[in-house]
């Protein structure tokens, strides 16, 4: 029964580890959809300056009109990209939640069986005790009529 108890301490001891684990794995996924949002907000504000240029001055040679179009045009496809990586970003972090949600769980039922065998462990050790001053009571109680 003993080495039941430490086989199930030590598994409570892992999977707490490998909750820890999936907890860094989303705070680490979170920081990093930040980052992407930053990113995106950024480019977008970059988009709306290019626009309100294009809006405030209307006489440009052809050469800075192609040149603001084509900023134009390359925030467009990054913003399509961040749009992609963002996308990419939640659905991983939809699944580390879960992956989360299942090592919590796991735990939980390590840390419920270790505390059902300690106490059954327990209450063994409190009979065998019970038993041996039983033992002993009787013993001095034999020596008392002799």
């Amino acid at each position: 029964m003993r080495k039941k108890l430490e086989i199930l301490k030590l598994l409570t001891w892992y999977k707490s580890l490998q909750e820890e684990q999936a907890k860094i794995r989303v705070i680490n996924c979170r920081i990093n959809l930040e980052k992407l949002l930053q990113e995106k907000e950024t480019i977008i504000a970059l988009r709306k300056n290019y626009y309100s240029s294009l809006e405030k001055k209307c006489i440009f040679s052809a050469e800075e009109f192609k040149y603001r179009l084509f900023q134009i045009e390359k925030n467009k496809e990054f913003e399509n990209i961040l749009n992609k990586k963002i996308d990419m970003q939640n659905e991983e972090l939809k699944t580390l939640l879960k992956l989360l949600e299942k090592a919590y769980k796991e735990r939980k039922l390590m840390e419920i069986l270790k505390n059902k065998v300690k106490h059954i462990w327990d209450l063994e050790n409190i009979k065998k005790f019970y038993k041996e001053m039983d033992d002993l009571v009787l013993l001095r109680r034999g020596r008392d009529y002799v």
